[in-house]
């Protein structure tokens, strides 16, 4: 039986205006996200995953455009809609959580205050019943003392606790896609857990489809279905799971994954040796230790499937598996 495809990014590129000149945030970015499907999007700091997620948002701010491409939910063509049924959209159909959620949420309202607003702004729910599904949507996710944190202040909480809110915030409605942007960084171990185990329960138990945006591989061992692999706003490789982390063919997602193998088949250096004059060109191409001629000549290769479920962008690609 075929998936469902719930959302659909084509050839998205995404530019920043800047003093210093345009900046190519995202450049040829496609994905597909199936109905319940975790789709982990993995890169360091600066890579574009969060860039990804504003572009399917439209929040990527005045400073910011879409230069081409497409994005569909479900059948409906994000980038051509108004502004107004595009505010429907948002936490209703598609939904946003953020890494510093201390800043995100509102500092001067309290937190019932701004759980029980997405309710009221998405639904026809009494205030008595958006009280009491705000109310379990806190309990269920490990936040103590729920009744008494409704009254609170973001200042009031830790930031394990605003991120658990924030979390819950964008999953109360059941959203039919879910972007989660660095759910669990910078948070100690057991809230790390706390938060995996509810993202993992909600999953299951909803239809929410799911753009995981991390660059801690275990979150993605733990959640993801499919990884995709980005550098510098270029997608390098997409596969199962299990499939990229036993045969890893790009070799940045090589030391991304298997840093201690790294050492051995050495495929990155650690800085990089000089940055290629042409932007079309691959961005590796002077830290990676498996370049060709062609990688130093040639415009950076496309996306190409190696088999139904494996696509890489490399003219070297590794081909061994490890065990």
């Amino acid at each position: 039986m075929a998936k469902e495809e719930i959302l659909s990014v084509k050839d998205l590129h995404t530019y920043f205006e800047s003093p210093g000149g345009t900046e190519r945030a995202l450049q040829n970015i496609s994905l597909s996200l199936s109905k319940k499907e975790v789709l982990g999007i993995i890169g360091e700091s600066g890579s574009g995953k969060t860039t990804i997620g504003l572009s399917i948002m439209r929040l990527i701010g005045t400073d910011g455009r879409i230069e081409q491409g497409t994005i569909h939910l479900e059948k409906r063509d994000i980038l051509s809609l108004p502004e107004a049924e595009m505010r429907s959209i948002r936490g209703k159909d598609i939904s946003m959580t953020f890494e510093n959620s201390s800043s995100i949420l509102n500092p001067s309202d309290s937190i019932g205050d701004q759980v029980r607003e997405i309710i009221r702004i998405h639904t026809n729910l009494t205030y008595k019943e958006s009280n009491e599904l705000t109310l379990q949507s806190l309990t269920e996710i490990g936040i103590q003392n729920a009744r008494k944190v409704m009254d609170m202040q973001p200042r009031q909480l830790s930031a394990g606790a605003c991120q658990k809110v924030m979390l819950a915030m964008s999953t109360i409605l059941q959203p039919k896609v879910l972007i989660a942007d660095e759910i669990t960084r910078n948070l100690d171990i057991i809230t790390q857990s706390q938060i995996s185990d509810h993202f993992r329960r909600k999953i299951s138990e909803t239809d929410i489809s799911t753009l995981l945006l991390t660059n801690d591989p275990g979150i993605l061992a733990q959640l993801a279905d499919t990884v995709m692999v980005i550098y510098k706003g270029r997608k390098l490789e997409q596969a199962p799971i299990q499939e990229i982390f036993k045969r890893p063919m790009h070799p940045y997602t090589f030391q991304l994954l298997r840093p201690m193998e790294n050492r051995k088949l050495k495929t990155m250096r650690a800085e990089s040796i000089a940055e290629p004059s042409d932007p079309d060109m691959c961005p590796l191409v002077g830290k990676c230790q498996r370049a060709i001629s062609k990688c130093r000549t040639s415009e950076m290769p496309q996306v190409a499937e190696i088999d139904a479920y494996h696509q890489v962008a490399c003219y070297n690609p590794i081909s061994v598996a490890i065990d």
